[in-house]
């Protein structure tokens, strides 16, 4: 969760004064991206009527799955994913629903679209617009409105333009194109040094990868560029990676206390970082406590929404999963959670989630996005029962990214395929860092019992 929203709401937290304008020409700003049709800003709250033809199999899970409620028919579960494309029964079938513009954030992004059509060559109103379509991609986990976002942009990015540049990386980030996203931010970096985001991301990016001590460096520079509030948010969660989560909660504490005059959304970020931060300690009615206080600020966010999932389906309590994010299936992270949980619950519809989770991973992948590995690793430990195949994409995932839920899932499916030997460098990264997670040191533990086992009986 910290990766990507920590990045993003420096700008909203701060209100960080923008620049006016720029002449950049405005060239293909009002198309979107290549694979993202531009529906949301001018509908109605109505149903999207799509005819498929070909590339049915792509969106054969949107058709199975289009309203939150939809998964839970009576229908039967097809034989097997992409045998053969699907095609509705008539015109009027029902494939998604889209976001109402009566939604205020809909509203929001409308009047944020005309205000930039009125004056294309106008940076602030590209970066106003653009922002609003991150906010939004991140809340409902949809990347497409990223998407809107990075077309937005796009004249500025071709004219190195530093503010553009911190947004398309931040945007790269969302995609898991971390190397990419390093390389703008620091050709925006070489124009503005002072840029806070900036460093903020690149803090972000050394967490998630494990550079901790990149990250203490470029959290300093948060702080001097930010303002002590946001550094001490960023040392607070750097914290919490080093095996000093009791020094991040208190780090943290002090930030939610100097900001209860702060956004809605801020005040989130903030409790959502203490969350975590008592999960590390072991602290589950901390952790809970502090999930719902986020989820009151931001009752929609996807990444809170998911994050609080994840530790109801960890405390054993997966009912509750299923009304947390009835209205926000068409996620895929949350939809995921959806299946762990109807797994547990030893539903009947759990085959008929499996297969839709299957078909949605399968369209990513043909659009060629891969940055789901670790969710992916999950899916297929947890609901298709390959244990081999969950390691394989662990261990994929491990070479991108080492926050504590990737070296969860390495941990799980080495487990689980009987290969110790496959976990080895994720526990030479967990005893190097000295990460706290009660949730972890048991699989440690048994791992690194396995391996003595099995060296001594080499001898």
């Amino acid at each position: 969760m910290v990766a990507w929203y920590t990045a993003h709401r420096v700008r909203r937290m701060q209100q960080m004064p923008r620049r006016s304008a720029s002449d950049v020409p405005p060239g293909p700003y009002t198309s979107h991206a290549r694979t993202l049709p531009d529906i949301m800003p001018h509908l109605s709250g109505i149903k999207i009527l799509i005819r498929l033809a070909g590339v049915a199999a792509v969106w054969l899970a949107w058709v199975l799955c289009g309203t939150a409620g939809a998964a839970d028919s009576n229908s039967s579960v097809p034989d097997a994913p992409f045998r053969t494309p699907y095609l509705p029964s008539s015109d009027s079938e029902v494939l998604q629903e889209v976001p109402s513009t009566a939604d205020p954030a809909v509203l929001e992004m409308r009047t944020l679209r005309a205000a930039l059509d009125a004056a294309p060559r106008n940076l602030t109103a590209a970066q106003q617009l653009a922002d609003a379509y991150v906010d939004y991609s991140r809340q409902v986990g949809d990347a497409h409105y990223a998407g809107y976002a990075e077309a937005v942009i796009a004249p500025w990015v071709q004219a190195a333009v530093a503010p553009a540049l911190v947004i398309q990386a931040t945007i790269l980030q969302y995609r898991h194109q971390f190397d990419p996203a390093r390389a703008l931010l620091q050709k925006a970096l070489q124009s503005d040094s002072q840029n806070a985001q900036a460093w903020l991301i690149l803090a972000t990016l050394d967490m998630v990868q494990g550079d901790y001590q990149a990250a203490d460096r470029d959290c300093a520079r948060v702080a001097k560029n930010a303002g002590a509030e946001i550094g001490l948010a960023c040392f607070g969660s750097l914290r919490s990676y080093t095996g000093k989560a009791r020094q991040s909660l208190s780090l943290l504490q002090q930030v939610e206390s100097s900001g209860r005059r702060g956004s809605a959304s801020y005040r989130g970020w903030v409790e959502g970082l203490i969350a975590e931060s008592d999960e590390r300690l072991g602290d589950w009615p901390g952790a809970e406590t502090h999930y719902l206080a986020a989820l009151k600020f931001q009752p929609r966010d996807n990444f809170l929404l998911v994050a609080y999932a994840d530790f109801l389906l960890d405390r054993g309590r997966p009912q509750e999963v299923l009304p947390l994010l009835a209205d926000h299936a068409q996620s895929d992270t949350a939809f995921l959670r959806l299946a762990l949980a109807q797994s547990l619950l030893h539903s009947d519809q759990t085959p008929r989630y499996t297969w839709i989770m299957a078909a949605r991973f399968e369209a990513l992948r043909l659009r060629g996005s891969e940055f789901f590995g670790r969710e992916e690793s999950r899916f297929a430990l947890k609901l298709q029962h390959d244990p081999h195949t969950a390691l394989d994409m662990a261990l994929r995932n491990w070479r991108l990214q080492r926050a504590p839920w990737d070296a969860r899932v390495v941990l799980e499916a080495a487990l689980a395929s009987k290969e110790p030997e496959a976990a080895v460098p994720v526990l030479e990264f967990l005893q190097k860092t000295q990460l706290e997670d009660p949730i972890l040191e048991p699989l440690e533990r048994e791992l690194r019992s396995q391996l003595s086992a099995s060296s001594g009986a080499r001898k």
